[in-house]
């Protein structure tokens, strides 16, 4: 724009010369259009150090960058931009102006850009690159509006390798999956040996009996903690099978409730259900009920631990509109704002100081999530500290014509 605005006022300031170069008025005209003509040149010079500058950082940045757009003569994905990360996975080095397809071999890339434009939406997702190398990627698709001649509709395209940390949780899995395995059968020797001598009618002494319940109940917990890394383990797999069905969540919850009536009642904790009848959902009733089971152990045993008169958790179920709706609140110490979207990741738990008092891994909350990802569930908190916790999880449709949106 500027250059061509430079060439017009050159042109202007010839026509002028060759009008007259003595007349007063003319002359002044004239320095006035060379003033112009340099502060012009200076802008042409700032924007072009500008964009070098730019394209320094770009190319300096470790994520691949594009500039795409899509020509409707053509029908097909052009490249405008590319920093040195995204040249490393093209198939050539001539590659500007040319069409995605000339210059990618696999077309994974091209796909989810594409997705892009049919669904005029940015996007998100993770995809694999064969070449040059097998490569994982973060990729990151966002529509932009630049000023163009056509008023091409133009895509950036970010690409963050992430090849390393799929690697790392290969590894993790792998490592989880093996330690498991190893791990349960002497605890299973441990487990049953300490149980046949405490039921056994030899006479053992007050510290033997001391020893042996402690062995006992620590068998039982590390038992329980390798149950649920190989439940993650198998939850992680992209191939392990849920069995769908319609599930009577009604009729669910008041099965949980019995579950855990005897045990509240020695804590002096109420557990309050307004449950509507018969709401069902498509599902897999046994990992929904360990999910469920999940937060609602999570609910008594953070209210057990507050010291206060009112020690209360309200399970309710309902259905608004095309959502089947759980709620679980509870009246216990509750989630510090800070640490309330870290309580789903996996071993974590909540500040150490607060919940000595609770026994667990950072384990069970990490299976809830696994599990209502597959059921396309989604959970909400609402927690204030000292105030108790409002655990909300929001069932999409509710019918038996649902069931194929899990299998597809």
């Amino acid at each position: 724009m500027i250059k061509k605005e430079n060439e017009k006022l050159k042109s202007s300031v010839s026509k002028v010369l060759s009008i007259s170069a003595n007349d007063p008025a003319i002359e002044y005209l004239i320095h006035s259009l060379e003033e112009k003509i340099n502060s012009l040149n200076k802008k042409v010079m700032f924007e072009k150090m500008k964009r070098k500058n730019i394209y320094s950082v770009l190319n300096n940045i470790s994520e691949a960058i594009m500039l795409v757009f899509y020509s409707e003569i053509s029908d097909t994905l052009i490249l405008d931009y590319a920093n040195k990360s995204a040249q490393n996975l093209f198939v050539t080095e001539d590659f500007l102006g040319k069409t995605l397809s000339e210059i990618l071999e696999d077309h994974n890339l091209i796909d989810i850009i594409l997705k892009s434009y049919r669904q005029d939406k940015n996007i998100s997702d993770e995809i694999i690159v064969y070449s040059p190398k097998k490569s994982f990627f973060h990729c990151e698709i966002k529509k932009i509006f630049l000023e163009s001649e056509n008023n091409q509709n133009y895509r950036i395209v970010v690409l963050r390798d992430i090849t390393k940390e799929k690697e790392i949780e290969l590894m993790r899995r792998e490592f989880l999956t093996i330690m498991s395995h190893e791990l349960k059968t002497p605890l299973t020797v441990i487990h049953g040996y300490s149980e046949t001598l405490l039921m056994s009618d030899e006479k053992l002494s007050s510290q033997a009996l001391r020893f042996l319940n402690i062995i006992e109940d620590e068998s039982s917990r590390l038992t329980r903690l390798i149950n649920d890394l190989l439940d993650i383990s198998r939850l992680e797999r992209k191939d392990y099978e849920y069995q769908f069905k319609e599930v009577n969540l009604s009729n669910l919850l008041k099965k949980m409730n019995m579950i855990f009536n005897s045990l509240t009642k020695e804590m002096d904790i109420n557990i309050l259900l307004e449950v509507e009848d018969d709401l069902t959902i498509i599902g897999d009733e046994d990992r929904l009920m360990q999910a469920i089971y999940n937060v609602l152990d999570n609910a008594i045993k953070f209210t057990h631990i507050k010291d206060s008169e009112k020690k209360e958790v309200y399970i309710r179920l309902y259905r608004e509109n095309d959502e089947v709706i759980l709620e679980i609140e509870d009246t216990g110490i509750g989630i510090p704002e800070r640490e309330r979207n870290k309580i789903f990741n996996l071993f974590y738990r909540v500040d150490k100081s607060r919940t000595r008092q609770v026994p667990g891994t950072g384990l069970g909350l990490y299976i809830v999530k696994q599990i209502l990802e597959k059921h396309r569930a989604y959970i909400e908190v609402d927690s204030e500290e000292n105030q108790g916790t409002l655990v909300k999880i929001i069932f999409k449709g509710g019918n038996e014509n649902e069931a194929s949106r899990y299998n597809s």
